[in-house]
């Protein structure tokens, strides 16, 4: 499961422009990042709409067009963990634009001297217009330190080769259970014929049968 990172602050104090630098460095360093952005607004289609129907009788529907597809789910308790795990399976780091509530490591973009009371986990600051000679404090100019501490953070979290899940929730194994796995299914992937290249990764998904509880 991704890394979860949160890119907090008040408004207007430059998350986006923040988290747009990032996900570029991050990107060109080999670390599979992803974005997402929590907002207090409603997101999925209205009810009168053709998807926000459909949305009525089933969990989960796609809006394809010329431009590309947008997934929309109508939960209204899901949590970042099973977020990352449901959209983002195998992926390094997920970069979350706001959720200052939320319990993960946060950058808090503003004043350290600002930080509200009930917002924990900061990890680093950054305050673009104010540098600041302290360890993990970055200003304008310095996204590509704060990108190198965000990459150490992502690849120090996932050790293990293969991500196991039961639904949306993560199946803890231990990094040589995740070597066992990731070298049978590999090795039994070698033996057929087709145009895969396994370096890109691969997903298996079992499908649930009616016998099974």
């Amino acid at each position: 499961m991704p890394f979860i990172l949160a890119v907090s602050g008040f408004k207007n104090s430059g998350k986006t422009t923040l988290c747009s630098k990032l996900i570029s460095l991050l990107l060109e360093d080999g670390v599979e990042a992803v974005y997402v952005k929590h907002t207090h607004e409603n997101v999925l289609s209205p009810n009168g709409s053709d998807s926000g129907l459909l949305a009525g009788v089933i969990p989960r529907v796609a809006l394809w067009g010329p431009d590309g597809v947008r997934i929309e789910e109508a939960d209204e308790k899901i949590d970042t963990a099973s977020l990352a795990a449901r959209f983002f399976p195998g992926k390094h780091l997920l970069l979350l634009e706001g959720g200052k509530s939320f319990s993960v490591p946060k950058i808090w973009v503003g004043s350290p001297l600002e930080i509200p009371e009930e917002v924990s986990g900061v990890v680093a600051f950054y305050d673009r217009d104010n540098p600041c000679a302290k360890e993990r404090h970055f200003a304008a100019g310095e996204e590509a330190d704060l990108a190198a501490l965000v990459a150490s953070m992502a690849r120090g979290a996932e050790a293990s080769p293969a991500e196991i899940y039961c639904g949306d929730k993560r199946i803890p194994a231990k990094a040589f259970v995740g070597e066992f796995i990731s070298g049978a299914v590999k090795g039994m992937l070698k033996s057929l014929k087709g145009d895969f290249d396994l370096s890109a990764g691969v997903g298996v998904y079992l499908r649930r049968r009616n016998r099974e509880k």
